[in-house]
């Protein structure tokens, strides 16, 4: 009887094959219905200005590990790690649209080009970046981010929580214009994506803080 471990072999090796060739041809079938639709304006910007946040996110949150705390450790990986997909697939539309990874400067006056005329909210948000010092809201300054840097312990826990709270809170208004504003089907999906992910991270996040804020009390 021929014995089973190289045939079991040999069938996961052609799985595996399979497999990779599905995914293969599944990125590149997305590659190419990117391709075939001109992106919008909204399309465009909102992919190198989500990124920008993004990256620093992902900044921030690499800089959290070695932490104690397992909610913190665990909620700083889960933002990095999604964060960083999520940069690599924005980049990648830029690269198959032919655009640059950065804007040409840090102006969210795209964010005017909706599909119908802006509202109060939306002009304050517009505002509030235009007063801003990296011209979008929640970014950490550079200042901050080396206070960070240098703290320790519990202390630099509730610094990182305060400063992607600000950062969350500052990237949802974008992410919600694109997912009403965004031409391109997989701009919106993306989009939508982050509003979920984020929204449930600023709850879980505003808990950690309360229930430190209550530890310190005691």
């Amino acid at each position: 009887m021929r014995p089973l471990v190289p045939v079991l072999s040999l069938l996961l090796a052609l799985a595996g094959l399979a497999f990779g060739g599905w995914q293969w041809y599944s990125a590149r079938e997305a590659r190419q219905a990117l391709a075939a639709m001109s992106p919008s304006v909204v399309d465009i910007r909102f992919a190198q200005f989500m990124s920008l946040h993004h990256h620093q996110a992902v900044v921030l949150s690499q800089m959290m590990r070695g932490t104690v705390s397992p909610g913190v450790l665990v909620l700083a990986e889960t933002i990095r790690s999604e964060q960083q997909l999520e940069l690599g697939e924005m980049r990648g539309w830029l690269r198959v649209w032919g655009q640059p990874h950065l804007p040409e400067n840090r102006n969210m006056e795209w964010m005017l080009l909706g599909r119908t005329p802006p509202d109060d909210s939306l002009r304050q948000y517009l505002l509030d970046c235009r007063r801003a010092p990296s011209g979008m809201t929640g970014l950490a300054t550079d200042a901050e981010v080396a206070e960070l840097h240098h703290l320790q312990g519990k202390a630099r826990e509730r610094r990182y929580l305060e400063l992607m709270l600000r950062h969350h809170e500052g990237g949802l208004p974008m992410a919600r214009f694109a997912v009403d504003n965004a031409q391109h089907p997989a701009v919106r999906s993306l989009a939508s994506r982050i509003v979920l992910d984020q929204q449930r991270e600023v709850l879980g996040i505003r808990l950690m803080l309360a229930q430190m804020a209550a530890t310190s009390a005691h």
